[in-house]
């Protein structure tokens, strides 16, 4: 009996200390994500893990959109607000006040919600694609990107999924695609090595009308700010492949935590999302 309640308060003891570290960290703005950038007014937007009201996306979607036009010094860069695990009515809330551009990560969250949502939302496909979900995810009438293409197979299905449903013709744009590069070397993560890039964006921009290169976009380890510099410079290798302007081909860099950052290295499009509509719910295992 003694061991036993030695034990339970060893377990009282270690629950009381998580919480008091939740607490503390909660309170210097931590949401588990990256750190939010410390110079700017969106380190204010609160992130406590609870469903973000409309008043509270409006917040956050105004000072992000504060940091990034303070960040881009009058350069045009995109705003990418990342809706994943958030409900179809947050997105809403966004989209009432001009956000049009949204990610998602998964093929079947992104079909409810396109078919809950207003035409006028313009989705990019950010996550790992499996290649038996292609024709359901290109479908998607207003589907206007796909940003993690890491193989010439993967581009050749959607190449032909896009075709299928008539993307190019007929005054339907052509789908864009983003080569994804790995540039923080991380095997848990997809995309080409910077060397491989030049290939896969050949390829995709032979693969016919129905799909348009649109640029690199690179996931890149937490902290590792170097990893700005290599997509810029792996940009510039598949210009020179391609024999195109390096303006012409956009880079999708930068999250919650460093998307200022992304933005001084040259960052056409970033990606958004805990500071927009609150930190996300922890996944059930």
């Amino acid at each position: 009996m003694k061991l036993h309640w030695r034990g339970q308060r060893h377990a009282r003891a270690k629950a009381a200390f998580r919480w008091t570290l939740a607490l503390v960290l909660f309170s210097l703005g931590y949401n588990g994500d990256r750190p939010a950038c410390l110079a700017c007014p969106c380190r204010a937007v609160s992130s406590a893990g609870v469903p973000a009201g409309n008043q509270a996306v409006a917040e956050g979607l105004r000072k992000v959109q504060s940091c990034i036009a303070e960040a881009a010094g009058g350069r045009d860069v995109r705003l990418v607000a990342v809706s994943k695990f958030k409900a179809a009515e947050a997105v809403q809330a966004a989209l009432d006040l001009g956000q049009v551009d949204f990610g998602e990560n998964y093929v079947q969250e992104l079909l409810e919600k396109a078919s809950a949502l207003p035409s006028n939302v313009r989705w990019h496909f950010i996550g790992r694609l499996q290649s038996n979900k292609v024709k359901k995810l290109v479908n998607i009438p207003n589907l206007v990107a796909i940003e993690t293409v890491d193989s010439s197979a993967l581009a050749d299905r959607i190449a032909s999924a896009a075709q299928a449903a008539g993307r190019g013709e007929g005054g339907i744009d052509p789908l864009d695609l983003f080569v994804q590069v790995d540039t923080s070397n991380e095997e848990t993560k997809g995309g080409v090595q910077p060397n491989d890039a030049p290939e896969l964006a050949s390829h995709i921009a032979a693969c016919g009308r129905s799909i348009r290169l649109a640029g690199l976009m690179t996931i890149g380890a937490p902290g590792d700010m170097g990893a700005f510099d290599r997509l810029h410079a792996a940009r510039s290798a598949v210009a020179a492949a391609l024999g195109v302007p390096d303006a012409e081909l956009g880079l999708s860099m930068g999250m919650s935590g460093d998307f200022q950052e992304a933005i001084s290295k040259g960052a056409t499009s970033v990606r958004v999302g805990s500071l927009i509509f609150g930190s996300r719910p922890p996944q059930k295992l």
